[in-house]
């Protein structure tokens, strides 16, 4: 009952903080007189797309569980990295817990987790990549299109430090390091089974790696129809090439902006700058933006409830074991 409780209050909380620093998750009100609840509603079915694309991708870096769960707790991952988003890592923490409670040691699930999102951040580059391309196609004097060149090329190298550090000793060195300090408190894993070993068997995998980084890249493309369907509803459509070229580089803001909770006005910064460019007005620009927070938030509690439904449902099954087996 207590642990019941404390989660409930723990998601009222991170609510609460996120409203706050979101300033009452911007106006989306305003945005809403234009497109009107249904609308968000729309943009929510729409996102429910690359949510399915992304477990896919995560779901096929392991065998034991069907995709499908995999579908539904990256819903809750981005449910909880989205409202949570003032805690670091908030969405990853959640996703090694999911995979805990569905049977995953948690070297396991750490190490899933961790080269899904080394996928999902090559997909992405893939995927900008696709973007300026575009941009250059579309607007070759465009300032943007230079800065977007220069951002592509610093984070290939940022990408292949992220993924050498992954499979280095460094790895092996920071899971070990509590077992250092605390010899007495904490078991240091062997090294054939902790998260370095991990990471590297699914690394070796590479066809399985590349499968997954396709799928994330289908889902980064599917992500782009939200902002079409946003558009649309607002009066103001654009080509599908359009779309890609915003999008792309609206997401390569987020990626970058990472240590900023949920890319909190520079989300709405870069839309309204990119926007520009493709001719939109700077309230439409804006208002994209905001009905996407508040498909956040229609998503995004849901989830939280969801997440706390399968914790309690998890911990109530376990109690009846234990009680078996004593």
């Amino acid at each position: 009952m207590k642990a019941n409780l404390l989660r409930l209050g723990v998601i009222v909380l991170i609510v609460a903080v996120a409203w706050f620093m979101r300033d009452g998750f911007g106006d989306v009100g305003g945005a809403l007189d234009t497109a009107g609840w249904s609308g968000v509603v729309l943009m929510a079915v729409t996102h429910v797309l690359p949510v399915a694309l992304c477990g896919i991708a995560w779901g096929l870096l392991q065998d034991e569980v069907p995709t499908l769960k995999f579908s539904v707790a990256r819903w809750i991952k981005d449910g909880v990295g989205e409202l949570a988003g003032i805690l670091p890592l908030s969405g990853e923490m959640a996703a090694i817990r999911l995979m805990n409670r569905y049977g995953f040691r948690v070297a396991d699930a750490t190490a899933v987790v961790m080269v899904d999102v080394t996928a999902e951040a090559i997909a992405q580059f893939f995927f900008s990549l696709l973007g300026v391309a575009l941009w250059v196609h579309l607007y070759p004097d465009a300032e943007i299109t230079r800065w977007a060149l220069i951002a592509l090329g610093i984070s290939v190298p940022g990408l292949a430090i992220f993924v050498a550090l992954q499979r280095s000793v460094v790895m092996r060195f920071l899971e070990t390091l509590p077992a250092r300090i605390m010899p007495h408190a904490w078991d240091a894993p062997d090294a054939d089974s902790g998260v370095h070993a991990a990471v590297l068997a699914l690394y070796a995998d590479h066809r399985r790696f590349a499968r997954s980084v396709f799928w994330h890249v289908l889902a980064w493309a599917a992500g782009a129809i939200e902002a079409w369907v946003a558009l649309y509803l607002l009066g103001y459509p654009l080509g599908l090439a359009e779309v890609l070229a915003l999008e792309s580089i609206i997401y390569a803001i987020r990626s970058v902006a990472f240590v900023v909770p949920g890319a909190i006005g520079l989300q709405e910064g870069g839309y309204m700058l990119v926007g520009a460019v493709l001719g939109l007005p700077t309230e439409i620009a804006l208002a994209v933006s905001l009905l996407k927070r508040g498909r956040e938030l229609l998503m995004g509690l849901p989830a939280l409830f969801a997440w706390h439904y399968i914790e309690h449902s998890t911990a109530k099954a376990k109690v009846p074991a234990e009680k078996t087996e004593t």
